[in-house]
């Protein structure tokens, strides 16, 4: 188990498996019955992380998930995909069910490339969402492909793990036609797909150094202009915009899940100015990083998950 800012990060092999799968293959996948996942895993009561991509379908019962700085409604339908690095936690009627399944990068791609993940949009931290709510035939062709899963996991059949990745593959399809009729992203070539992703990446390994755009499309080998349209034209941001909320991400983490002071987070992302940092903040939340984190108090959790009747 890892550790970030005070915050447990979990991986597959701190979950306990009713398979007890091989090593290799245990720390790498885990699928489900959320119910199941929840009685028998019973540190998952605070907000925490993962280094590994959590997808979860609700089948019945109801709550709240947050993930992040954000607040969803848990309904029967209700589907989420969670990121590694994003901070999560929930509050369920006790009734709830569904599926809940673990993977890592380096599993799923064992049978595919890398674009063949990357260029999914609901894996994407710019401009994906982890949170799709499914209609009762959608609902139904996923939960079939987790029962399928879910049998190939307990099965252990030759090549289960092959198939399963083919399972995989099958529901990030029907995902990806269910995501592209609710929300906006446009149809782009594979090409332009791939230079937004790598310039996430570069985001994401450079947003504390606070380099320029002017950097980053140089390490894209884009001209400015052309690094502009890009953003423009897939996610109608600017990639200034793209950079800051990167850096707005990670100060509202360490604002509701630590209790470091602000001049202390201000300096872990490397702002030399502490008003500087506060003004960047009030000016993308609309709050001072004080009043953010008052307003998200719903974060402090006690040692118990409050059951919803």
């Amino acid at each position: 188990m890892k550790n970030s800012y005070s915050l447990p990060v979990f991986n597959i092999s701190n979950f306990k498996d009713y398979n007890n799968c091989i090593s290799n293959f245990q720390n790498n996948f885990y699928v489900r019955k959320f119910k199941d996942h929840l009685k028998e895993n019973c540190f998952l009561e605070e907000a925490h992380g993962h280094d590994f991509y959590l997808i979860l379908l609700i089948t019945k019962g109801g709550g709240n998930h947050f993930i992040d700085s954000q607040k969803y409604k848990i309904k029967p339908g209700a589907m989420f995909i969670v990121l590694p690095g994003q901070i999560h936690k929930w509050e369920l009627s006790k009734n709830t069910d569904g599926y809940v399944l673990f993977f890592t990068k380096e599993y799923f791609l064992l049978d595919f490339n890398t674009e063949r993940l990357s260029n999914l949009p609901f894996f994407k931290a710019t401009f994906g969402q982890p949170y799709i709510q499914l209609n009762a035939e959608q609902e139904s062709q996923i939960n079939h492909t987790f029962q399928k899963i879910s049998l190939e996991y307990s099965h252990h059949d030759l090549n289960y793990h092959e198939m399963i990745r083919m399972y995989l593959s099958e529901m990030f399809i029907t995902l990806m036609r269910v995501y592209s009729q609710k929300n906006t992203l446009k149809s782009v070539h594979n090409y332009e797909l791939m230079q937004l992703n790598k310039f996430e990446e570069l985001i994401e390994n450079n947003y504390t150094s606070h380099e320029t755009v002017s950097f980053y499309a140089e390490q894209l080998n884009l001209s400015l202009k052309q690094l502009n349209y890009l953003c423009k034209k897939m996610i109608d941001k600017k990639p200034l915009e793209m950079i800051t909320e990167r850096i707005i991400l990670e100060a509202k983490r360490l604002i509701i899940h630590t209790d470091m002071s602000i001049t202390a987070i201000s300096e872990s992302l490397n702002f030399s100015d502490n008003s500087y940092f506060s003004r960047i903040f009030k000016k993308h939340c609309k709050q001072t990083p004080d009043q953010f984190r008052n307003s998200y108090s719903y974060f402090t959790f006690e040692s118990n998950i409050k059951a919803m009747s």
